[in-house]
């Protein structure tokens, strides 16, 4: 298992600004409370950049030395950055996106020093040249921070996934966190969105609290919030679905952003909180044929739904279209998963956001769809006006004037399920 060895992290927060950019109120006091916080909790050793020691020149510096694998803190001491270091790059300030609509690659993204001029874009620094200087340490795990507007076009530096669903920490699983690339990238707000009120092009930060609200859930998630598979070990999987589930309690119009440069591959930065022990992890359960998660040429069914991940925008699409529309045909090609779509996707949220439904389980009509109908309405204890003893036959159903279900004579099928819909 290849450990981490040695915490390191660029922590930049600015308030003071000049050249006719507004000033803040919490960034230089959030990055203040984080580099405190990873100091005493996670032994990291802390490189604090704040207010008039944040310069273009001297922020450049830090990046410059990157190529050089070096770290290079204000008392001349340089640290040479290994393969078995982490490092961590935070920065609360002003962000400015310029417009995308001549750029194929989307808007680019800057975030703004302390010595930035309004109108002068070479006086800030362009979120590619953090990126780019950042994929040259050598170090196995890095993590960015951004807390400022328009965060998320660093999307647009980095390559883009969407975040997978927090995972239970197994020794098997955080020997593979910590010994993968790991290179990630957290956002206080999407490309569009600004971190809460601004001022023409620059956001201003809300006054409301002594920190801005993603550094306040960022403090609290680092405090150990955060660890919510309760193994010792905060992911930056789970960090970012803590402050996304948060942010959804709240006020703030900001949405968090997650995603991954391009050399990261099996790793998670990870956070480990003090009393951690990785033999007290459990090992990971043996795979049979219940619990094996890959199902082949069979379908998920609704008992897989935990199981059943990378199409959580097209359920989502699904359940909306189905609340909304009294009939809905799932179509495509065989075998491309629309069976699982329906029972380990839709019927689970279904049953979580319709808790007024009555939703039957799946059936197949075969040569007499009335006797699945009813025998699916049985099992599901209707009333038995709604059901007969008699089983409908094809001709009947042809007809449709049968009274085995409960139909009066001539009333449709469509009918029926209108009703019990209702």
């Amino acid at each position: 298992m290849s450990e981490i060895k040695r915490s390191l992290a660029v922590v930049i927060g600015i308030d003071r600004y000049f050249n006719n950019i507004p000033p803040l109120q919490t960034a230089a006091n959030d990055a203040q409370q984080l580099a405190n916080l990873i100091e005493e909790k996670y032994q990291y050793q802390v490189l604090l950049l704040l207010d008039t020691d944040a310069t273009l020149s001297n922020i450049s510096e830090i990046l410059a030395g990157f190529a050089e694998k070096i770290l290079v803190f204000p008392d001349g001491n340089k640290v040479q950055v290994a393969a078995d270091d982490r490092i961590l790059f935070y920065f609360a300030g002003h962000g400015i996106a310029l417009d995308g609509l001549d750029n194929a690659e989307g808007p680019a993204g800057f975030l703004i020093p302390q010595d930035g001029e309004r109108d002068d874009s070479d006086t800030w620094l362009s979120m590619q040249q953090l990126h780019d200087s950042l994929i040259q340490l050598p170090c196995r795990h890095s993590l960015i921070i951004l807390d400022c507007c328009f965060a998320g076009t660093f999307r647009w530096a980095a390559v883009h996934r969407e975040a997978v669903r927090s995972q239970k920490v197994y020794r098997e699983r955080y020997a593979r966190y910590t010994s993968g690339c790991a290179q990630q990238v957290i956002t206080s707000a999407a490309h569009d969105e600004k971190a809460a009120d601004s001022l023409y092009r620059f956001g201003q930060r809300s006054e409301s609290s002594n920190h801005s609200p993603f550094a306040e859930l960022l403090l609290k998630a680092l405090e150990g919030e955060a660890d919510l598979t309760k193994d010792g070990v905060i992911t930056a999987t789970e960090l970012y679905a803590y402050l996304q589930s948060e942010f959804g309690k709240i006020a703030a119009k900001q949405t968090p952003g997650f995603a991954q440069l391009k050399h990261h591959d099996k790793g998670e930065y990870i956070f480990i909180l003090p009393g951690f022990d990785v033999n007290q992890l459990p090992p990971a359960p043996k795979l049979n044929e219940n619990t094996n998660p890959y199902k082949g040429l069979q379908s998920f069914e609704e008992a897989d739904s935990d199981k059943f991940f990378g199409r959580q925008g097209l359920t989502k699409n699904l359940v909306q279209f189905v609340t909304q529309h009294p009939l809905t045909v799932v179509l495509g090609a065989s075998g491309s998963g629309k069976s699982s779509l329906v029972k380990a996707g839709l019927l689970p949220q279904l049953k979580k956001t319709q808790p007024n439904w009555r939703i039957l389980s799946p059936i197949r009509p075969g040569e007499s769809p009335f006797s699945a109908l009813n025998s699916a309405l049985g099992n599901e204890n209707f009333p038995e006006s709604l059901i007969s003893n008699e089983l409908v036959s094809d001709k009947d159903l042809q007809e449709a004037s049968t009274s085995s279900v409960g139909l009066e004579k001539g009333q449709s099928l469509q009918s029926l399920l209108y009703k019990l819909s209702a």
